[in-house]
């Protein structure tokens, strides 16, 4: 009886293109995962129509979120912000929010007063700011939207409304408040 002659080449040699193959995929299925994941959603002046979240009638928005008090705030800009957003919910709520807060379950530019998150967000307050500069020019909320979806996107891609002429840099103080 003959006996089977016993191969000299090991399995890595025969199945090399299949080991290539098959890690060449793994680190391309890896790549489009982590770049989906980390991607940066798109600004608004790039794509025509993204205007982001907000409420078309003020009663959808009803009840309106209890917002934080203006008073805790130390700065003026800030403390102003949040001072619109308790006398005019119902112009805010009608507004989008350029920084792209829906991820954080909000749904206008109102749901950011209800939490500290816009008193460190220099896109909040510099919207929240126009409004109340238009609402005090008698301009209904359908035309301050405008305003914000139209002159929202200055040249570095950043919200710049066209009627705020005072920038708003926001800066804690010592401890950390705005």
């Amino acid at each position: 009886m003959r006996r089977k002659r016993e191969s000299k080449n090991s399995g890595l040699l025969v199945h090399w293109p299949v080991i290539v193959f098959g890690s060449a995929l793994v680190a391309l299925i890896s790549t489009l995962v982590y770049q989906a994941s980390h991607s940066v959603p798109p600004s608004p002046g790039r794509v025509s129509g993204a205007v982001p979240v907000h409420y078309e009638r003020a009663g959808d928005a009803m009840p309106f979120p209890a917002t934080l008090e203006p008073a805790s705030f130390k700065q003026t800009e800030v403390r102003e912000a949040y001072q619109t957003a308790k006398e005019i919910p119902e112009v805010l709520a009608q507004q989008p929010c350029y920084c792209y807060c829906p991820r954080k379950g909000h749904r206008s530019l109102l749901d950011c007063f209800k939490t500290d998150h816009a008193a460190s967000c220099s896109i909040c307050i510099r919207e929240a700011l126009l409004a109340a500069q238009m609402h005090r020019q008698q301009k209904s909320a359908q035309e301050i939207r405008r305003a914000i979806t139209q002159g929202a996107v200055g040249q570095r891609g950043e919200f710049e409304p066209m009627i705020v002429t005072r920038a708003v840099q926001l800066q804690p103080n010592q401890k950390g408040e705005y």
